[in-house]
């Protein structure tokens, strides 16, 4: 099924942005696996770390840091691995030495858009009303973080934690936009995102965030009550992550997630792919999928994602990606009555009901249940 162009497109010039018009998808990109630090080695254990640390420090390892994550019922631990150690030969030889754990590697997590574009769609093609809706839960957003000037965190719209380290500023372009999509003007009404930073500023080109990270703002948000978290980042999969984000899941945390721009021949990319989150891909103005979206049957829903017009600080702005499109579902989730007290398994099953159907009929690799629907009663 093609969606008809629903406006006119407009004439717009971004200032520092890529030229507009590109889907043009990488050529069989292949995923690397990043790692924040090859010598670094994650431990997640059941408290008390005592002895886990003293089996470690015996093999020669050395402590780094300790973070207790309360709200999933676990430590993070952090490792500096020996001298002649790979990261793969670190986690057989904690994992053996300590049964009950989980050790796995600092792999990196990237924001998932691109900007270039030029016009404003995204609203209308799922029928999402001017006034915009009422949130029914607590909203979570797992990004770069939003401008410290944003009006938004003057007036209590988005509660704003750190969890990279250092002191250098956070890069808050990319989160600014994604707040602005759930709580800016006509979104989300009522509510406070809770927003993580957990982008690192000065490593690896500024645009990734770390497990340990990750794994902190998820407890965080836990204990804060929040119900359903935006996730706008893409890597490998990871043991850690799929331990804790997968208790959290189970707790009742809803997690929406971008399922990658590396094209529709790269592998799955996470956390989008374990099957408790709920995978978000994109699609332009006539309902056609982002020629960059990571393709597979982990695919759970389409939401507009190409090109998106967004007016921030009176400033506009476009971008496009499958994090752009992650918001759009977050925000229908939030607002629908009907799903505000579902677990994921239910959602998942229930969008098959609230969506439009794109491409083959039924649910299909490419666009899973299909486009996302505003809630009919918001």
């Amino acid at each position: 099924m093609r969606l008809l162009p629903l406006l006119v497109p407009l004439a717009l010039t971004v200032p520092g942005c890529v030229p507009a018009g590109s889907q043009t998808p990488p050529p069989n990109v292949v995923a690397q696996a990043e790692v924040r630090d090859e010598r670094e080695l994650i431990v997640l254990t059941k408290p008390p770390a005592d002895t886990l640390i003293q089996e470690a420090e015996a093999l020669g390892y050395e402590l780094r840091a300790v973070h207790p994550l309360d709200e999933l019922g676990d430590m993070l631990v952090v490792f500096r691995i020996p001298e002649g150690r790979t990261i793969a030969e670190a986690i057989e030889e904690t994992e053996r030495a300590v049964p009950g754990v989980t050790a796995g590697a600092h792999h990196l997590y990237r924001i998932q858009s691109t900007l270039p574009a030029d016009h404003d769609y995204a609203t209308a093609l799922i029928g999402w009303p001017e006034g915009g809706c009422k949130a029914l839960r607590r909203v979570g957003l797992i990004d770069a973080g939003v401008a410290p000037g944003h009006p938004a965190l003057s007036d209590g719209r988005v509660a704003q934690e750190r969890f990279v380290p250092g002191e250098a500023p956070p890069s808050t372009s990319h989160g600014t936009l994604m707040a602005e999509l759930l709580v800016g003007p006509g979104k989300l009404r009522d509510t406070t995102v809770y927003s993580a930073v957990v982008v690192d500023p000065v490593a690896n080109g500024g645009d990734a965030a770390g497990v340990t990270s990750i794994l902190r703002s998820i407890n965080w948000m836990r204990g804060e009550g929040v119900e359903l978290v935006n996730i706008s980042l893409a890597g490998p999969r990871n043991k850690l992550m799929n331990r804790a984000l997968g208790q959290a899941s189970e707790d009742g945390m809803i997690l929406v997630a971008a399922a990658g721009n590396l094209g529709p021949t790269a592998p799955p990319q996470y956390p989008a792919a374990f099957p408790f989150s709920l995978a978000v891909t994109a699609v332009d103005r006539e309902g056609a999928v982002y020629r960059r979206a990571v393709q597979g049957d982990h695919i759970d829903v389409a939401a507009p994602g190409v090109d998106i017009l967004i007016s921030s600080e009176g400033r506009l702005r476009v971008s496009s990606g499958t994090s752009v499109a992650a918001p759009f579902v977050t925000a229908v989730l939030a607002a629908d009555p009907s799903l505000s007290a579902e677990d994921v398994g239910t959602v998942r099953d229930k969008l098959l009901q609230r969506t439009v159907d794109l491409g083959q009929p039924g649910p299909d690799e490419t666009y899973g249940a299909g486009l996302i629907s505003a809630p009919p009663d918001c």
